[in-house]
């Protein structure tokens, strides 16, 4: 496995100009130098045919790690497509250092949602080896459907599975996913803060949070 970018002051989840992000890359290296941050990692968004030059994309964090002396990571945010797998061709997912399984764009299909993110699981499994996979804002399709409630046994279940499976699991800031009520039966260390930045707000929201999280025990990692 690549070394792990979890713990200590890291920043992740952040969208940039590349995609729906107000914040050029540039800029994330700027505040997390002066936040006196050890890492940035972002999780850009993904398409198997994506919008933009993801070659241009990672050369740019690259650089700016060097200029800025701050390490980064590049991940990308992978949407959930039925039957399983993921809107990410197998060139960028091997380029990936973590790998986000996102299932909120999904068809408003129960049956086919949860058969098709258990595939997901699975074949996210077969990755750990190679890099992080975290599912982010894990629950937000049930949140979006107004179904978290009516189904929060197969929630947790798939909550449970993932982690055995070694995927890790996101506290969106974001969408306060894993909802609170939830997050407190997990075991130490399963979850990572996620950001989802669209603009620096958003960072600086994370890093209180990231702060509180220290203060009460060792940082989240995987």
């Amino acid at each position: 496995m690549r070394s792990d970018p979890f713990g200590g002051r890291y920043l992740f989840h952040l969208h940039t100009t590349y995609t729906d992000g107000e914040v050029p890359v540039a800029a994330y290296f700027e505040w997390g130098r002066r936040a006196g941050l050890d890492r940035l990692i972002f999780l850009e968004h993904i398409r198997t045919k994506p919008s933009y030059d993801v070659r241009a994309f990672i050369a740019e964090v690259k650089h700016a790690a060097r200029t800025y002396g701050l390490p980064a990571r590049v991940g990308f945010e992978a949407k959930l497509l039925p039957g399983g797998a993921l809107d990410i061709s197998p060139e960028h997912a091997a380029q990936a250092d973590v790998l986000g399984l996102a299932e909120h764009g999904f068809p408003p299909d129960f049956d086919l949602w949860h058969a098709s993110l258990r595939t997901a699981l699975a074949n996210g499994a077969r990755q750990v080896a190679e890099r992080p996979v975290v599912w982010v804002h894990p629950g937000l399709w049930l949140k979006r459907q107004g179904l978290l409630a009516a189904h929060e046994q197969e929630y947790r279940a798939l909550l449970a599975e993932a982690q055995t499976l070694g995927i890790k699991l996101e506290w969106n800031l974001r969408y306060d996913l894993v909802p609170v009520a939830l997050r407190g039966a997990l075991p130490p260390g399963s979850l990572v803060i996620g950001a989802d930045a669209h603009r620096l707000t958003d960072a600086e929201v994370a890093l209180t949070a990231l702060g509180a999280e220290n203060a009460e025990g060792p940082p989240a990692s995987i």
